[in-house]
């Protein structure tokens, strides 16, 4: 079939498909022609089925042509190092090159495996997962060693790869890797290099910050086992279903780790200093009415300049936060008596609260930080009446950003009231107690 008769044949069949095609086609057209036709499931899935064999016996002789072409030399006529630069050439993926040169590669030594694909059977993606997971093998055994069992390997991983998805095929690969490789394998698995190890931070133009990382398989488990309890859905104090996604439980966990880190009291020093957040903001914006002349933009140490409203929440008391309070760039002693709680105030808030106190929370102290109820810009002071402790979540999305308010009781206790108003909640330690259904003495 030439060019011009494919492309005659797509163009049919894709008419055929068309509801509007009346008559048009011959076939699945036929059946397709009416609204009778439209509704038969197995003609459509015939043609969906049809489909991707065909796509699948495209990309065999894709890889077909390819080997073909490297081994007339056609790459090196047209001044190319391989059939891989040759593949470039075409509009595909880098990913569908890369694959397909793979399968090109292995044209002859794996027979099975090409004739899946040549028959429409298996897909480039579950061939390209074989591949792979050959190559991961062989470098776990050495080349001498992976000869006596490649054949039988290899029909392991298409069994596999013809019932389970790409990713799955490669696990099973890495599972064979761990069983066939001798006690001292010729190399390393990048799994578990964590020399390979890499991670950047970023600020992006909207001074929001990016955390990419690639982990050896240890540290990602590490990463995994301090993140998914944290993670877990939190049902709100109504019983209603955490309305926050995965990808969003995930950041706020890992801001939980990042904030127990920085207010442990046996963290690591650097250079004799305890690693901790710096803010230097002018007093107008903490305290709005100051005396001390116009309001000039807060920054943090590492990220640069910061809104009002985060410079606020971060001096409402954040044990880990040390802030550097200047007037017209002179340093100046601003406290009111204590902004932070620490020492011997946040013993006895911890002694107190014993974790976070939102209703259905309980987190323990390490993952909290102490609020101010009353802000320390208002007046508020820092002591155990105006305290209270909040973990990072509920500090920051609920009482600054969606107006939970607080105040503390007749029992001396903290209780917590929604923003529609209504009755006051018990903090989280005193749930249980049967008192008066109100916070008011």
């Amino acid at each position: 079939m030439n060019h011009d008769e494919l492309t005659t044949f797509v163009t049919e069949l894709a008419d055929d498909l068309a509801p509007t095609a009346v008559g048009s086609g011959t076939g699945v057209g036929a059946l397709l022609a009416s609204a009778e036709a439209i509704a038969d499931d197995k003609a459509v899935l015939g043609v969906m089925v049809t489909a991707v064999r065909m796509g699948n016996i495209a990309s065999y002789l894709l890889a077909a042509a390819t080997a073909r072409a490297e081994a007339i030399g056609i790459p090196v006529r047209h001044r190319l190092k391989n059939g891989r630069d040759l593949l470039r050439e075409l509009p595909l993926a880098p990913a569908t090159i890369n694959r397909v040169a793979r399968l090109a590669q292995h044209l002859d030594d794996l027979p099975n495996l090409v004739r899946d694909v040549r028959d429409g059977d298996l897909t480039v993606e579950h061939a390209d997962a074989v591949i792979r997971g050959l190559d991961h093998i062989a470098t776990r055994m050495g080349a001498d060693g992976f000869t006596e069992v490649r054949d039988k390997t290899a029909s392991t991983l298409l069994a596999h790869a013809r019932i389970d998805q790409p990713a799955q095929v490669m696990e099973k690969a890495r599972e064979l890797g761990h069983e066939l490789a001798p006690l001292d394998p010729p190399s390393t698995p990048p799994a578990d290099n964590p020399s390979l190890n890499q991670a950047s931070i970023s600020r992006t133009d909207e001074g929001r910050v990016t955390v990419e990382a690639d982990l050896d398989q240890l540290s990602g488990e590490k990463l995994h086992t301090a993140l998914d309890a944290l993670a877990k859905p939190t049902p709100a104090p109504d019983g209603s279903p955490d309305p926050r996604p995965r990808a969003q439980r995930t950041a706020d966990a890992l801001v939980s780790v990042i904030t127990a880190y920085l207010a442990s009291r046996n963290r690591p020093t650097v250079g004799g200093i305890v690693p901790h957040i710096t803010m230097t903001v002018p007093l107008p914006v903490l305290v709005p009415d100051s005396p001390l002349g116009e309001a000039h933009a807060a920054r943090l140490g590492f990220t640069g300049s910061v809104s009002a409203d985060t410079a606020r929440e971060i001096a409402c008391g954040s044990a880990e936060v040390a802030a550097l309070i200047t007037a017209d760039s002179v340093p100046l002693d601003a406290k009111r008596t204590q902004r932070f709680v620490t020492g011997t105030l946040r013993r006895a808030l911890e002694a107190r609260d014993g974790g976070c106190q939102f209703p259905g929370c309980g987190r323990p102290p390490a993952w909290c930080e102490g609020h101010h109820i009353k802000h320390w810009a208002d007046g508020g002071e820092t002591n155990l009446k105006n305290t209270v402790l909040l973990c990072s979540l509920h500090h920051h999305t609920y009482v600054h950003g969606k107006g939970w308010n607080i105040q503390i009781g007749f029992d001396g206790h903290p209780w917590f009231q929604s923003p529609e108003g209504g009755d006051w909640i018990r903090c989280h330690n005193r749930r249980s107690l049967t008192l008066a259904d109100h916070a008011a003495a």
